[in-house]
């Protein structure tokens, strides 16, 4: 997604490089948050605010992205 974006190699490379930066911060976060959530606020809380992050992060991808119809391309071959 983050390709078919940025069409400059160097704007690209800086999207990539913050997307996998917040992937290594959450792979890096995620266990100690969840765990210190589990000991203290209960067996559900860690999944309950997951679903409300996939939640909201849909919902932001509907609203500020806002996807579009694609149409296939026609091939020369054919």
């Amino acid at each position: 997604m983050l390709a078919s974006v940025y069409t400059d190699d160097e704007e690209r490379g800086h999207a990539i490089g913050i997307a996998l930066g917040g992937l290594a911060l959450g792979v890096l976060v995620g266990p100690p948050f969840g765990s210190v959530m589990y000991d203290f606020v209960g067996k559900t809380a860690p999944f309950l605010v997951l679903a409300f992050l996939a939640v909201f992060d849909g919902a932001l991808q509907l609203f500020i992205l806002q996807p579009t119809k694609v149409e296939p391309e026609v091939s020369v071959f054919d």
